[in-house]
């Protein structure tokens, strides 16, 4: 049997269909997650989120987000102590949407927040505190690691 120019063209072209029907095969069952499902209303408030992230800036103090094993301390500046403080913690891991939480925060009186976060993923999250303090609103943003 002889290999011919017409053999050589039907072996390349039907290497080349089994090869992208495979590649179709294996996008078909690939989980793409978006980042958050309402992207398009979180980014008509993004101007909301960066004069929060400004004023926090401004704050003499920042808040201070330490991870202690798989406790996370949360404390507010000298500032904003006394003040009626409240917030939300939002940790989203971005491999994995089923591992984002939130949990809502409220300092103690001398300004620091404990949260167990016993049976996080290791990894890595990104904190989102959105707080405010006697009305005012601030956000602040930090990459957290988790081992």
């Amino acid at each position: 049997m002889k290999f011919t120019w017409g053999k050589a063209i039907f072996l390349v072209m039907t290497v080349f269909v089994l090869l992208m029907a495979s590649f179709m095969y294996r996008a078909a069952f690939n989980q793409e997650e978006l980042v958050a499902e309402d992207y398009y209303a979180q980014e008509l408030r993004y101007q909301e989120q960066i004069d929060k992230l400004n004023r926090a800036a401004a704050l003499e103090g920042q808040v201070q987000l330490v991870l202690n094993g798989s406790t996370l301390q949360i404390e507010w500046p000298q500032t904003v102590r006394g003040k009626a403080v409240t917030g939300e913690l939002y940790l989203q891991r971005p491999s994995d949407a089923r591992a984002d939480a939130r949990f809502p925060v409220t300092p103690d009186t001398s300004g620091v927040a404990t949260i167990d976060l016993g049976g996080r993923l290791k990894g890595a999250y990104n904190a989102v505190l959105d707080w405010s303090a006697d009305g005012t609103t601030y956000l602040t943003k930090e990459r957290l690691y988790f081992q």
